[in-house]
């Protein structure tokens, strides 16, 4: 067993089983630390403890909740924070952490004050701050609690060894007028071996979004209003590495209402790249407005693509398997669409799909073997 599951096995043994800090203090795993009541003592905390207590306090708007860690650090969450709104690009919150333990009390909200700044177009309108922007190694983050957040919520970039679990990101409220746009709950870029696991997420974008990486689980989800657990490649023309994404599972979930439930998508802007050893097993979908299941190879980077509406095999899907996937859609929707392009999609297993809806498959240069 790897030094990091060693030093994190325990502390996962007890967050799971429903144990909070207190519960940890009580049980020696954790001593005293610093108590955070200010914005202002955030340095101070992170420069002298190694167990840090956040309470309630408000983060000014336009200042980022800077958390660079020594290596170490247990961060708990134990008051309400609410972030000030300002015109700006953010992040509210930045981490940069290894061998760190994040985690949050039952009932402290974060609260990203998101209703100040939807317009209905996200990022095509006035400046929006993402909530958290993350590079961690050998860490988990658990049981955070995030309120509106005014754009993307989660952008973990550049990390390994690292689980997200028992998070509930909360934009319900995008739902109304003026409509929140772009609100990703999980975007995950150029990471290894990343676990998410056990969340809700209700919003107005990509539940989860998988942009490149490798070895990468996504579990017992539960997502609202979304547009899917969904793989996104090909953002690059200069990096292939950074155009692959191989060895993703993504398995017992919930999905309700939203664009799709299942979604895959290259970028025929980018160069060349790979998708490759995915999985989605056992996914449930009720009520979804576009598409069952999306697969396409013609994505263009919006709004200033010059690229033809074509398919291109620039970024090919390879084993790819579907199995034991069930759910209903509206009217509007098709159940499955799936638009390769010529040599672009290799090796696929479709098994145990059974989406109800009044509509026909549709489905171009599909994989030898795909009854569509």
């Amino acid at each position: 067993m790897s030094v990091w599951n060693i030093s994190l096995w325990f502390a996962i043994l007890f967050l799971r089983q429903g144990f909070g800090w207190r519960d940890l203090k009580s049980r020696g795993e954790i001593q005293e630390g610093c108590t955070v009541t200010d914005f202002a003592d955030i340095p101070f905390a992170i420069e002298e403890c190694s167990i840090i207590v956040m309470g309630s306090f408000e983060v000014p708007g336009g200042q980022i909740m800077e958390l660079n860690l020594r290596d170490d650090t247990t961060v708990i969450f134990a008051g309400n924070i609410t972030f000030g709104h300002a015109e700006w690009e953010g992040p509210l919150v930045a981490i940069n952490a290894s061998n760190a333990i994040i985690l949050s009390e039952d009932d402290v909200i974060l609260d990203g004050q998101g209703q100040l700044y939807w317009d209905n177009v996200g990022e095509f309108g006035s400046s929006k701050p993402f909530f958290f922007v993350m590079q961690l190694h050998n860490s988990i983050m658990t049981k955070m609690h995030i309120l509106n957040p005014p754009m993307h919520c989660v952008i973990l970039s550049d990390s390994s060894n690292v689980e997200l679990s028992d998070w509930v990101i909360d934009s319900e409220a995008g739902d109304g007028t003026p409509r929140a746009k772009n609100t990703d709950g999980f975007d995950v870029w150029n990471g290894t071996n990343i676990v998410i696991r056990n969340s809700y997420v209700f919003n107005q974008d990509d539940c989860v979004a998988l942009r490149c990486g490798a070895n990468m689980l996504v579990e017992d989800m539960t997502c609202y209003h979304g547009h899917g657990l969904s793989l996104s490649v090909g953002f690059t023309t200069d990096s292939s590495e950074q155009n692959t994404l191989e060895n993703v599972t993504i398995r017992n979930s919930f999905l309700s209402g939203g664009r799709q439930a299942i979604h895959i998508k290259t970028h025929v802007d980018g160069g060349p790249g790979l998708i490759r050893n995915i999985t989605y097993s056992n996914i449930e979908f009720e009520v979804v407005g576009s598409y069952g299941v999306i697969i396409h190879e013609n994505y263009r980077d919006a709004p200033n693509s010059t690229s033809p509406p074509d398919p291109k095999n620039n970024v090919p899907i390879v084993d790819l398997t579907l199995e034991n996937i069930k759910g209903t859609t509206l009217d509007s929707a098709v159940p499955i669409y799936v638009l390769c392009a010529e040599e672009g999609c290799f090796d696929w297993k479709f098994n145990n799909i059974m989406i109800e809806s009044i509509n026909k498959n549709n489905c171009t240069a599909a994989p030898e073997g795909i009854i569509c």
